[in-house]
């Protein structure tokens, strides 16, 4: 059953025992069949808010607060605001796909942040590159428990699927990091883009364009957050390319058995 309603009616989970776990994506393909998982499971409560839809129910025994942010930083940054005061959701997982940075990640391969950051913030000569004017801070760090949790759901897909995604999908068999994810209002689709992130940041991973937002929202809410990306691109003159096809082929299945994997686990297990 699915319903619609407006954020101005009581929702489930404010009456509910243990809160919802919030669950993102930029995109449709991003989330694979998450909803629809949710759907059979418990049935759907959708609720309408800032113009978009919420889906409230529950996958595999979690209770879940489902949507999409859409793409860029501020609508991260504003998803993540509602899931927290709308639906007092207890923790929030981003997941979807990035452009690999680091010349150690590669098509196919799964980052999990332990830090994001915003590459593109400058404020300086009044404030050094990269840090969040106010705060004091450039480098937001992702929930230790939840980071950990996510990245054995990460190991166990790869053990258990890893080569056969590789065969199916003709990419390498896909490794897991982790480490920095740096995001940004831009698509990286240079050799000089990518460049110029690997001289400023050489730790970096990955890039994207939502992660750090939502790190940020989460860090100042005290929310544990864990994001999660799906390499589909070397972020250079190809990436375009690479990267639809990823979306349309590779990405769903990805999400989905990672989530599995991660809603599976008990709750505080690293």
């Amino acid at each position: 059953m699915s319903t619609t309603t407006s954020a101005a009616m009581a929702t489930p989970q404010a009456t509910a025992t243990v809160r919802p776990l919030g669950i993102l994506a930029a995109l449709p393909q991003e989330l694979g069949d998450l909803i629809d998982a949710m759907r059979a499971e418990s049935g759907v409560h959708t609720v309408t808010h800032g113009r978009r839809d919420y889906h409230v129910g529950s996958v595999r025994g979690t209770p879940c607060v489902v949507t999409l942010a859409r793409v860029g930083k501020v609508a991260a940054a504003a998803t993540a605001s509602a899931l927290i005061h709308a639906f007092d959701v207890e923790a929030i997982v981003f997941t979807g796909v990035a452009g690999g940075v680091s010349r150690d990640v590669h098509v196919g391969d799964i980052v999990v942040a332990s830090t994001l950051l915003q590459h593109d913030i400058d404020a300086s000569p009044l404030f050094p590159r990269f840090e969040v004017p106010l705060l004091g801070m450039s480098r937001f760090s992702t929930d230790t428990a939840l980071a950990e949790r996510l990245a054995a759901a990460c190991e166990r897909f790869v053990a258990e699927e890893g080569a056969a995604c590789a065969a199916r999908f003709g990419t390498r068999e896909p490794r897991v990091h982790r480490g920095l994810i740096v995001s940004g209002d831009q698509f990286v689709a240079s050799a000089a883009a990518v460049g110029a992130l690997r001289d400023a940041l050489p730790d970096a991973l990955a890039v994207e364009m939502e992660g750090a937002a939502l790190a940020q929202v989460c860090y100042e809410y005290g929310v544990p957050c864990a994001v999660v990306r799906t390499i589909s691109d070397t972020a250079d003159d190809h990436a375009p390319t690479s990267f639809m096809s990823f979306l349309t082929e590779i990405a769903g299945t990805y999400s989905n058995a990672i989530l599995a994997r991660f809603l599976d686990a008990p709750r505080g297990a690293g």
